[in-house]
């Protein structure tokens, strides 16, 4: 028996390090079953390759940019049929005319068909009034502040006036400039060298990548206090959104952690991703309500807390599933969790607080029922030879049947309780500007400005969340008056 050589590629795909040809030559002496038993394991060890090269952000945790094709497939949304751009009704909003204007140009006629100068003694008739709305042409103000020193005329002591508290230095920038650092740095994502472009091609202000660090440190130092009160206020909520991704800070792979909710932001860096770095946020080790995060193992480790998966991680696992498997489970099982969110949002538009006992009993017996199919469809996975070390590999296929089995209670926990989201997408939203800011500016150079910018980032996405004007709020902050 022979085989071609491009045939040696599936050798990757094996456990055992012996070649695909040497395998088939043990299995032929061995008889049929021997055979079948690697054919078997060969077509799985495709499968699972396939479904590895077919991942994407629509079937799989990957984001966007690691896609491939120019156009994604299967794509959750649904075709609303209405254009895009404004609709029918749609109220917007027109630039206008405002009754004051800042500064007024006259402009009068000057010369008539009949050889008459206009003076302005003329009769006046009537007037057509047009407004350009501009910004001023940027300018920077000096302020000199003197501490004048005056001899009391009765003991003959000498006294100087106070400077105020802010102004420490014989030069220094003044709050709104650093206000604008922080504003550009850290909710329009500049990096140093660009915002230092900025700044001398605006103003003519040749500031160094230093002093913009400085300005950056000084603002951390600044909202510890506003931080301390958004970490309170996360504690004391009923559910909370943790994630956590990939961040590198001093050239080497960091990790980005998030806890927030709809109206507050706690970002946090650590060289770890696990329970150590967790720990160190000190949000989850003294939290008693409900998480909702992707089945990332180390948030098991607190168990005062309850727990809650996910959805939307779901929906797209098993999409993978479908596109390489074609599991009947699968599809019913994404035909469900869609169908089921739906329901619950129409209840929750109607009024409803939670579903009667006997809707959540026919919910549940349509959950296991598509379960038990899966069971009878997926292969399950090969028992642990002897004398081999680590887990035995179950395949992506068996452990996400295997989560929907255990875990119900976590991944139906929107339909039991209407409090209860149905995906995470708020800690994913929150952590999305993070890694655009990554990918514009690369590494942090070292940890402390990653935490710097992680607390600027937490105060900022903290003020969006409460209808408050960034720049104000940034502006307060930097002279120490705190708006959230």
């Amino acid at each position: 028996m022979s085989f071609p050589n491009s045939a040696r590629s599936l050798n990757s795909y094996m456990n055992k390090p012996k070649s695909l040809e040497q395998l088939a030559r043990e299995a032929y002496c061995n008889g049929e079953e021997a055979v079948v038993e690697l054919v078997h394991s060969l077509g799985s060890k495709l499968k699972e390759e396939k479904h590895r090269r077919g991942q994407n952000s629509t079937n799989s945790s990957f984001p966007s940019s690691r896609d491939l094709d120019a156009k994604k497939k299967n794509n959750s949304r649904k075709d609303t049929g209405r254009k895009s751009g404004g609709q029918t009704g749609h109220k917007g909003s027109t630039l206008r005319q405002v009754p004051n204007p800042d500064i007024i140009l006259k402009y009068s006629p000057t010369n008539c068909g009949c050889g008459h100068t206009f003076d302005g003694s003329e009769e006046f008739i009537d007037s057509t009034r047009r407004q350009v709305f501009d910004i001023p042409k940027p300018v920077v103000t000096v302020e000199e502040y003197v501490s004048e020193k005056y001899r009391c005329p009765t003991c003959g002591e000498i006294h100087a006036g106070d400077f105020p508290e802010a102004v420490s230095a014989a030069a220094q920038y003044g709050h709104r400039l650093q206000a604008h650092v922080v504003y550009m740095m850290n909710y329009q994502l500049l990096p140093y060298k660009r915002t230092a472009e900025m700044f001398k091609n605006l103003f003519n202000i040749s500031i160094s990548q230093g002093t913009l660090r400085n300005i950056q440190h000084r603002f951390y130092q600044k909202i510890q206090d506003p931080l301390d009160k958004i970490k309170h206020e996360i504690l004391n909520s009923n559910v909370v959104h943790v994630d956590e991704t990939g961040f590198r800070s001093e050239g080497k792979r960091n990790w980005l952690h998030v806890a927030s909710t709809d109206l507050y932001t706690f970002y946090f860096s650590h060289h770890r991703r696990g329970k150590e770095a967790m720990d160190d946020a000190g949000i989850l080790p003294n939290y008693k309500g409900l998480i909702i995060h992707d089945f990332w193992k180390s948030y098991y480790q607190y168990d005062e807390c309850s727990h809650s998966l996910c959805n939307a991680h779901h929906l797209r696992d098993l999409q993978g599933l479908i596109d390489c498997y074609g599991y009947q489970w699968a599809i019913q099982m994404k035909a469900f969790l869609s169908s089921s969110k739906e329901v619950v949002d129409r209840a929750k538009e109607d009024g409803l607080l939670e579903f009667d006992s006997n809707t959540i009993e026919s919910i549940t017996v349509i959950y296991k029922d598509i379960i038990d199919r899966g069971i009878k469809e997926v292969p399950p996975p090969p028992e642990k030879e002897a004398g081999t070390k680590g887990q035995q590999k179950k395949g992506k296929a068996w452990n996400l049947l295997n989560r929907f089995r255990e875990r119900p209670e976590e991944i139906l926990g929107f339909i039991y309780d209407f409090t209860i989201p149905f995906d995470n997408n708020q800690a994913e939203r929150d952590i999305r500007m993070t890694k655009v800011k990554q990918k514009i500016s690369g590494t942090f150079r070292d940890a402390e400005m990653a935490q710097a910018f992680c607390a600027a980032r937490s105060y900022i996405s903290t003020a969006i969340k409460q209808d408050l004007n960034v720049f104000k709020t940034v502006a307060a902050a930097v002279q120490g008056v705190f708006l959230l």
